[in-house]
């Protein structure tokens, strides 16, 4: 009974050293993050000097105190992680103890899955005692329930970095790729992005790149995460990488991915990424405008076509074609409103097959006629109608 009641009273200082320990790492990480800036702002001070053969030795003093500086804070994120996985991992068991003593496990991959049960047969004495009736038990289950499940504990980044740089010294290249696919997969954004951090100054060489590019493979919502927490630790080429992996989404992904830029605030990026498409093949971007239209985002239909303006003639009339009727209309607005006259005039005498589509391009035209005067004047030179032609009445028989 005082085991139990000294265990009870332990726990809330444990917890409350793993919040102390949570909080501690939170500054020493910002810490390293400015660090890291630092150091970048110091070498391109010194790269920025190419007259002199010798760099300014207090500039030289300077960077080797910031690299000093965030190595250490390295690794003291490192022992704090470390601190704070082991003390997490003891609140877990104490909120959640076992009937039997937990085996020693040699990893995560190799966990029993067994279900641990009385032994009713085996130790009959550790049956409920006759005064213990079995319908008060049933009470705490709820309470139980209710309670919050026990907090994840933060991986061993600093094992995993120096298991990654020892397959990779033995060639087991194979192995390492899985390691970082699976660090992508199952790490939170914070931890993924420290890892990146981590391999980029301890790791082999590409080993950040590879996990950050790695990490578009996941939701949406989990990569842009990832991006936003390399930003913040100031990994630009990884975080440059992960965006650039962005492209190869397929249209489909387009839209959700479009949304969770938006609500992680990277709107810059959403606008990037439209104007990556706008000189995709017409059959993609003909894919991504119908997408974006089906999930109800006309501004990015209309930010994607704006930007498909500056193509070829050619490539303007197909896409005009395959373009959805509304779709095709907007394009259209959209050339009339941006293309120079002589330009406008190339096209409209490329669209003079395609009645409808010449029809709505004049509408565009003719609705800001003082504006277009020029463009109109130069479709009548070239023998191009510029008045809407009037629908050919039909007989009440249905004969022309």
């Amino acid at each position: 009974m005082r085991s139990t009641e000294e265990s009870a009273g332990q726990q809330p200082e444990d917890e409350q050293r793993a919040a102390e320990l949570r909080a501690e790492l939170d500054e020493l990480l910002r810490a390293s993050r400015y660090a890291s800036q630092r150091e970048r702002r110091l070498n391109e001070a010194i790269q920025a000097t190419p007259g002199r053969r010798h760099p300014d030795g207090d500039l030289l003093r300077q960077l080797a105190q910031a690299r000093v500086l965030r190595e250490g804070l390295g690794a003291r994120c490192l022992q704090l992680s470390d601190q704070l996985q082991e003390l997490e991992i003891e609140l877990r068991q104490r909120q959640h103890p076992q009937p039997d003593p937990p085996e020693p496990r040699p990893h995560l991959h190799s966990r029993p899955h067994r279900t641990p049960q009385p032994r009713r047969s085996s130790q009959p004495h550790q049956t409920p005692q006759p005064h213990q009736a079995p319908q008060p038990p049933p009470p705490p289950e709820p309470h139980r329930q209710h309670q919050p499940p026990p907090p994840a504990t933060r991986p061993d980044l600093g094992a995993l970095t120096e298991r990654i740089t020892g397959l990779h010294r033995t060639g087991a290249l194979p192995e390492v790729e899985e390691l970082l696919n699976q660090a992508a997969t199952r790490l939170a954004p914070a931890d993924a992005a420290l890892l990146v951090g981590i391999l980029s100054r301890r790791g082999p060489t590409g080993a950040s790149l590879q996990l950050a590019r790695t990490a578009a493979g996941n939701t949406p919502e989990h990569a842009v995460a990832v991006l936003a927490e390399l930003r913040e630790l100031g990994l630009t080429e990884e975080a440059a990488e992960l965006f650039h992996a962005f492209w190869a989404y397929p249209a489909s992904a387009v839209p959700a991915l479009l949304g969770a830029l938006e609500r992680a605030g990277q709107h810059a990026d959403g606008a990037t990424l439209l104007w990556e498409w706008g000189s995709a093949p017409t059959s993609e971007l003909t894919s991504l405008a119908a997408c974006l239209q089906q999930h109800g985002r006309p501004a990015d239909v209309r930010t994607l076509l704006r930007q498909a303006v500056g193509r070829p003639t050619a490539d303007l009339v197909g896409l005009a074609t395959e373009l959805p009727p509304a779709l095709a209309t907007l394009l259209l607005h959209e050339l009339a409103a941006l293309r120079p006259p002589t330009e406008l005039v190339r096209l409209a005498a490329a669209l003079d097959g395609h009645r409808e589509l010449y029809g709505q391009l004049l509408a565009a035209l003719l609705a800001d006629g003082t504006r277009h005067r020029t463009t109109l004047a130069a479709l009548r030179t070239a023998g191009l109608p510029t008045a809407p032609k009037p629908a050919t009445p039909r007989s009440r028989w249905g004969r022309r």
